[in-house]
């Protein structure tokens, strides 16, 4: 049995931008051990392996190196490109069952509209330590999303969200199960709305290079807090990725471009 594996990257149109992602087609899925594996051997941020369920619909689960994660908007997006324009090219929507629910994708003119659930965060004290190993400068608001358990960091202005360089190592050492990955975030003043950055070293992630999911806690709180139902988004990672976000009542319409650069097949099982 051979499987079919596609190198995609995500938000982005273009060779080493975005955020990488391999998007793995399966008929059943092999042993949890075996899926872990592979996404270890890939070594991305996140192995997406997606089944076909019937007309239209799918089922997708998705690995970092060290875990199964709930939810992945790139990874997700980069599933979305292979199919539309792969393997059912006269599709225009997609629906993916996975562990964080039902999730659309719509094809669009301009790339591929993601319609996920919201996460909005809420205030929360978070650990000392674990703030000074992100950062020296004082944290503006400290909240937490309870379903993609990602703590939210604002600082106050968006060239320290820029600067940062955390202490990974302390960070490991207060691995808190509780948090899968932490959002630093800021207002920005020119062609955003806001900037942020993501660390998971709890997933096996130092720095995510652009992270759909943490939009889903991100994009309600600026929403909020600008009072805008449209915003536009950067992630200043090194790869660097932008999103351009629309907010519903209970949803979060996240619209990005992918690219696939490779494309091949598994020999065998694995």
């Amino acid at each position: 049995m051979s499987y079919p594996v596609y190198l995609v990257n995500a938000f982005t149109e273009q060779y080493y931008k975005g955020n990488q992602a391999a998007v793995v087609m399966v008929e059943e899925f092999p042993a949890d051990t075996s899926l872990q594996a592979l996404a270890r051997e890939f070594g991305f941020s996140e192995t997406a392996y997606v089944k076909r369920l019937g007309f239209g619909k799918y089922q997708i689960r998705w690995f970092t190196p060290e875990i199964e994660v709930n939810l992945c908007g790139h990874a997700t997006l980069a599933a979305a490109k292979v199919l539309f324009h792969e393997i059912i090219p006269q599709e225009k929507l997609i629906l993916f069952q996975s562990l964080g629910g039902d999730l659309l994708a719509r094809k669009q003119r301009e790339g591929i509209q993601l319609d996920f659930p919201t996460d909005p965060p809420l205030p929360i004290e978070a650990d000392g330590k674990m703030l000074k190993a992100l950062s020296q400068a004082n944290a503006e608001e400290i909240l937490f999303s309870a379903f993609t358990q990602n703590l939210i960091v604002v600082y106050k202005d968006a060239e320290t969200v820029r600067s940062l360089k955390p202490d990974f190592s302390i960070l490991n050492k207060l691995n808190n199960h509780k948090i899968a990955g932490i959002a630093v975030t800021a207002a920005d003043t020119g062609k955003y709305d806001y900037i942020c950055r993501y660390f998971a070293p709890q997933e096996g992630i130092n720095e995510d290079p652009v992270t759909g999911s943490a939009q889903t806690c991100l994009a309600p709180y600026w929403g909020n807090r600008l009072g805008k139902l449209e915003l536009n988004g950067w992630q200043a990672s090194e790869r660097g990725g932008e999103f351009k976000i629309r907010l519903t009542e209970n949803r979060i319409l996240i619209s990005g471009r992918a690219f696939i650069y490779l494309k091949g097949e598994l020999k065998r099982g694995f």
